[in-house]
């Protein structure tokens, strides 16, 4: 009997290393076979279609459409389309230091940027872009007009743009400098011992830019921190990690992926002694527009029970993504990767690849224990301990947002104030505002346009009833009457929201985001739980169960 063991494993062994290379050898013939055959397609169509096709183009346009059958984050980049990339990984790029909007279908400065040659040059908040090197912005798409702004350090570039108040328009010949992105748009003080630090990316200088702001912070003798990464929608890994490092005990694994190449499989691990203090309380802010490296810090800090988490449900990508430079103009970027957070959770919504595609689809566990021993469910992103209901704008309120009044009254109402304390003394804007949208078109209240409809197929009908008529009359009169009652009820909302355009228009984002804290209920939460000490340990009790 074992003569016959010895003979036999390894003649098992053997076969078993030639089934596999013989599978290899077939997988990696099948790819040669594909590949031949999409040459000969596209030989076939360039030598033989009816019309000469743009090779630039139609490349681009097929590499597109084999792309498409992927994730949505498997993308082919070509020259501006880099842009994003570049911002991430140096932190910089060439322009002129303005951060554009685009509402009422035109192009407009949120705020230029300290420093920046537009802000020297005296380029303004509210400033409508009409033209860039001469042409029209409305004849280009946003992000072509906004391409065109930007550039080579020290190359020239002129912007005609209108300014209510002013007559004429004004031309501002600008030269291009380098500009360094800011990640952290705000950081300070909430109360006596709560610090908040407000991140809306990650980038090459988030560790940077993080580390001065929790500095600040603790100097002031702060007990708790607010890491707000609402509608962050993410970027370096490296950068999250970096993050994680500052707030995590040394040598606690942080972050794993996996992907079929030997470097994607890695875990990391925090790697020195972290720069907040183990006993300063953490609250991390999440919602449907937190992804990726976003959700990497909230489920770290989630799973090592690090911290609360407060919010709403986050976005779900747990997919990690590696750019391929192809040449000087060209790239791409593909997904390599899947990361885990500590538990083991992999949290990327499960339909982003159709699965007829993949060879061997493994399947995840749902269920998994943060280091305290609480449940948490892996799958569609990183649920919050403490769930916070998204707070909705009201009916009139919802219509005049979506057509852009509160923004158009503040943008072309600006220059009649000094200060934004100007704006919150004037008694009288609420009856300002009121006469503004009397020469804008009408609201549409919900049911409008199916009693306008409704009007005209009865007047098709029969336009000689008086009955229906005067029913019809009575509605309009109802919907005419309801406006003025829904604008008196929702009268502060209007107040806050008319503050809020004004805020950014005078301070630029800091100062619109300063003005939004005042009224934000996830932050009163989060306040709430760090300067009660039981309610924030009570949060993270085994017994507490985190649902997706």
């Amino acid at each position: 009997m074992k003569r016959r063991i010895k003979i036999f494993i390894p003649i098992i062994l053997f076969v078993g290393i030639i089934s596999l290379a013989i599978t290899q050898s077939s997988f990696y013939r099948q790819i040669a076979q594909s590949q031949r055959l999409i040459n000969q397609v596209y030989s076939q169509i360039f030598s033989t279609y009816l019309h000469e096709l743009d090779p630039e183009a139609f490349t681009k346009a097929s590499i597109n459409a084999i792309t498409q059958n992927l994730d949505p984050y498997t993308t082919f980049l070509v020259d501006d389309e880099q842009h994003t990339i570049n911002i991430l990984t140096k932190g910089e790029y060439g322009g002129v230091g303005i951060q554009l909007g685009y509402r009422n279908n035109t192009m407009s400065v949120v705020a230029p940027m300290d420093g920046g040659p537009a802000k020297k040059a005296g380029v303004m908040s509210g400033d409508i872009i009409l033209k860039v090197d001469d042409e029209d912005v409305d004849k280009i798409s946003f992000n072509g007009a906004a391409a065109k702004i930007r550039g080579k350090k020290g190359t020239k570039v002129k912007l005609t743009v209108k300014r209510f108040g002013d007559d004429d328009t004004i031309e501002f010949n600008l030269i291009r400098s380098q500009i360094s992105v800011k990640d952290v748009t705000y950081s300070g003080m909430l109360s006596n011992k709560i610090g908040y630090i407000r991140l809306n990316r990650f980038s090459k200088n988030t560790a940077n830019e993080m580390t001065g702001a929790i500095a600040q912070i603790l100097n002031n003798d702060a007990n708790s921190i607010i890491i707000d990464l609402r509608d962050n929608p993410g970027g370096l890994m490296d950068a999250a990690i970096s993050i994680l490092d500052m707030i995590i005990d040394k040598d606690k694994p942080l972050v794993s992926t996996k992907g079929r190449a030997k470097k994607s499989n890695r875990t990391f691990y925090s790697r020195q002694n972290p720069l907040v203090p183990i006993d300063t309380k953490i609250a991390i802010l999440i919602n449907q527009g937190s992804a990726s490296a976003s959700e990497i810090v909230a489920g770290a800090v989630q799973d090592l029970d690090r911290g609360v988490i407060i919010g709403q449900k986050s976005y779900g990508k747990g997919l990690v993504q590696s750019a391929f430079q192809l040449d000087d103009k060209r790239a791409i970027k593909i997904t390599t990767a899947r990361y885990y957070v500590p538990s083991g959770r992999f949290i990327q919504k499960r339909d982003y690849i159709d699965e007829k595609f993949i060879i061997n689809n493994t399947k995840e566990d749902s269920v998994f224990k943060t280091i305290g021993g609480r449940v948490v469910l892996g799958n569609d992103g990183i649920t919050p301990d403490s769930l916070v209901k998204p707070e909705l704008m009201e009916i009139l309120s919802t219509q005049y947002w979506r057509n852009g009044y509160f923004y158009s009254f503040a943008q072309q109402n600006k220059y009649k104030y000094s200060s934004f304390d100007k704006v919150k003394n004037d008694n009288k804007i609420l009856i300002d505002f009121q006469n503004f949208i009397k020469d804008k078109d009408p609201i549409i209240l919900p049911g409008r346009k199916d009693l306008d409809n409704f009007a005209l197929k009865v007047e098709k009908l029969n336009s000689s009833n008086i009955i229906v008529k005067k029913a019809i009359d009575s509605l309009n009169e109802f919907y005419f009457n309801e406006e003025a009652i829904l604008r008196e009820k929702e009268s502060n909302d209007i107040l806050k929201l008319l503050h809020l355009e004004f805020a950014g228009l005078f301070d630029g984002p800091v100062g619109r985001l300063k003005q939004a804290l005042n009224d934000d209920k996830t932050i009163q939460l989060a306040i709430l739980m760090l300067a009660n000490d039981s309610l924030y340990k009570d949060t993270l009790k085994p017994s507490r169960i985190a649902k997706n």
